[in-house]
């Protein structure tokens, strides 16, 4: 996740990481004295400090009381044990390990009533891996790109912390294109992204060749990613990939 340290100033931050991506937020304290806003204890998972610390600050100031920030999976099951949060905050991509869903995941079975918020860049969350779980009950989705404030995070918290097992209707995909992809679609897109050449996936899915260029067609087809002499494809289908997943080159 990526936030503007400077909390409180009606500004966005202009930069942007390359990594995972900033997103720009107006920071106007809703300066909350409800007392249910208050008692609400916030854990954040969140592996870039510059990101994590931004974001506590900037809970914090809405008036919510953040008990821990953490990194991993690790930390974050020592802080519940420890802080008995009843709100998770967790980026979708901590980087290397398990996900931010990964985490979440376990935080609710081990407290069943723990409201779980989740923030992704990702503009179809398959991109982060095939094989990611679903997102527990109540889970609240949101898209980093789409927040323009902090008071959105902040009622969505409040949500979260109402109603943690309230069925929500999810957009799990923002994206059309990335939405008409089925999931092995998706997988062999991530496995073009990390260079694995044809013959490769062919052999790790049991598969001639011929199948992976076929699906990889499809793939081309549903993205809009022309056939054009002079560019590599493989190129092509990298930039879409880093596009879906936030992360534009």
């Amino acid at each position: 996740m990526r936030l503007n340290s400077r909390v409180g100033i009606p500004q966005p931050f202009e930069g942007r990481n390359q990594k995972k991506g900033h997103f720009s937020l107006l920071f106007h304290p809703l300066r909350c004295d409800d007392e249910h806003v208050k008692s609400i204890k916030v854990l954040v998972v969140e592996d870039d400090a510059f990101s994590r610390v931004a974001l506590i600050d900037a809970l914090k100031l809405q008036g919510l009381n953040v008990v821990a920030g953490v990194s991993n999976a690790k930390d974050a099951l020592e802080a519940q044990k420890s802080f008995e949060p009843t709100v998770a905050v967790c980026d979708l991509d901590l980087g290397i390990g398990p996900t931010g869903l990964d985490i979440a995941q376990v935080l609710r079975q081990r407290n069943p009533n723990i409201g779980i918020v989740m923030l992704t860049s990702y503009r179809d969350p398959r991109l982060a891996g095939s094989d990611l779980p679903p997102l527990p009950q109540g889970a609240i989705l949101l898209n980093k790109r789409e927040l323009q404030s902090m008071s959105t995070i902040l009622m969505q918290i409040i949500a979260a912390s109402s109603n943690p097992l309230k069925k929500r209707k999810t957009d799990w995909s923002k994206s059309p294109k990335f939405q008409s992809l089925s999931d092995t679609q998706i997988s062999i897109l991530i496995s073009i992204a990390d260079g694995i050449p044809t013959s490769k996936i062919a052999e790790e899915r049991g598969v001639s060749e011929q199948a992976i260029e076929k699906t990889i067609s499809r793939i081309c087809k549903n993205l809009d990613i022309p056939q054009l002499k002079d560019k590599n494809q493989r190129i092509q289908i990298v930039r879409a990939f880093f596009y879906g997943a936030g992360r534009e080159i």
